[in-house]
């Protein structure tokens, strides 16, 4: 393993392979990327649901999107390299006065950022999707850009061409310490498993774990991993393709094609803060009866693969793309509450701007900084989680 670096980066899922591509194109210097497991994106990238929409609450969270959609549709000149992403679009159904409220703000919103979001009826929601119930739906949102894509294929696709740009990637590498200076405020080794790097700078891509690695330089970044649950069926064509990811946000229920079946996600709002990654079984049966209510085929489809994997969240669902306080070369991309892989692109260029000119250019970041949130007037909440 190298033993200096003039970057050191964090993180092998999505989020963290952008970062090092967007440094290596701007030819910033020697790279190195950490990854504790053996294989890159099998954390919370390999376990999400491979969502990709715009439709968010917030024009912070839509921009970011916008930025990352228009890099995932040129995937193929981008990065060169094939790309699973299925443009079938986002749908969803509004059961409730106060969501049909929430959606209309949003969508005057969306209309001025230039996406083009119909609003459906509930005649029209049956029109367009025959096997969704339609009782207490009074609309329904649908952007035609959103949709869904390959996890391993935008991971592995930035850390090919990371590689081939001079980037070391080191797999089995566990961060045990980051040291920094006698006075505190610079990082200068990131000591590992596998052994010790001069690191010039830290940036954390390290997701739900990024509050324990923010801990190892003194400070308290607010990110906390939830457990998330999926369930994917056998084969199943009784909801004929293209049918876009369907989400009943009053329940937080969605679901879209996924290997010839049928993935089904839903949130548990009772979960606390930690790293349990078992399937539980109960809340399991309550996805699948939940998902039989709103579309009653699915009684029809057998499940095959159960999973849990972690969200990163922070207090207002909005990540932390900014350095970490006094600390002069360490920076943070993280805790995107769910919405890491859509918004990886992005992330990666912007968090590139941040650490090599001091400021981001493609986008202003100044509402994802650490400091928000010791000032609850500058805080606004993502609504639109699931």
């Amino acid at each position: 393993m190298q033993t200096s670096a003039d970057f050191v980066v964090i993180g092998g899922g999505c989020i963290g392979v952008s970062v090092a591509w967007h440094l290596a194109k701007r030819r910033a210097g020697k790279i190195v990327l950490l990854e504790r497991n053996e294989f890159l994106g099998t954390e919370s990238t390999g376990k999400c649901a491979g969502g990709i929409r715009a439709q968010f609450s917030t024009e912070i969270n839509a921009r970011l999107s916008l930025l990352s959609i228009d890099v995932f549709e040129r995937w193929a000149d981008v990065i060169g390299e094939p790309l699973q992403y299925r443009q079938w679009g986002y749908c969803f159904l509004l059961t409730s006065d106060a969501l049909v409220s929430s959606f209309k703000k949003s969508h005057a919103m969306w209309t001025r950022l230039g996406m083009n979001v119909d609003w459906l009826t509930p005649a029209q929601v049956e029109a367009k999707l025959p096997y969704v119930s339609i009782e207490g739906v009074q609309g329904a949102t649908f952007h035609q850009r959103d949709g869904f894509g390959d996890p391993n294929d935008i991971t592995m696709g930035y850390a090919k061409r990371a590689r081939e740009m001079g980037v070391a990637i080191e797999t089995g590498a566990e961060v045990l310490e980051i040291k920094r200076d006698e006075s505190g405020r610079r990082v200068t080794s990131v000591k590992t498993s596998k052994g010790g790097i001069n690191a010039g700078t830290v940036i954390l891509c390290t997701g739900a774990w990024t509050r324990k690695l923010g801990g190892m330089v003194g400070m308290d970044v607010p990110i906390d991993p939830i457990r998330r649950q999926i369930i994917v069926t056998d084969r199943f064509d009784e909801i004929t393709d293209p049918f876009p990811m369907t989400v009943d946000l009053s329940t937080t229920l969605y679901f879209h094609r996924e290997s010839g079946g049928i993935l089904i996600g839903m949130s548990d709002q009772t979960e606390t803060a930690g790293f349990d990654t078992g399937f539980n079984e109960e809340y399991g049966e309550k996805m699948l009866m939940t998902a039989m209510e709103r579309a009653p085929v699915l009684a029809n489809a057998s499940p095959k693969h159960k999973w849990a994997g972690l969200y990163e969240v922070t207090p207002d669902h909005h990540p932390i793309i900014d350095r970490l306080g006094p600390i002069e070369n360490v920076y943070a991309c993280a805790g995107f509450s769910g919405h890491g892989l859509m918004h990886a692109p992005a992330a990666g260029l912007v968090t590139s701007e941040l650490v090599l000119d001091g400021k981001a250019t493609s986008l202003d970041i100044s509402q994802l900084s650490l400091d928000r949130f010791s000032d609850p007037t500058r805080l606004h909440d993502e609504a639109n989680v699931i």
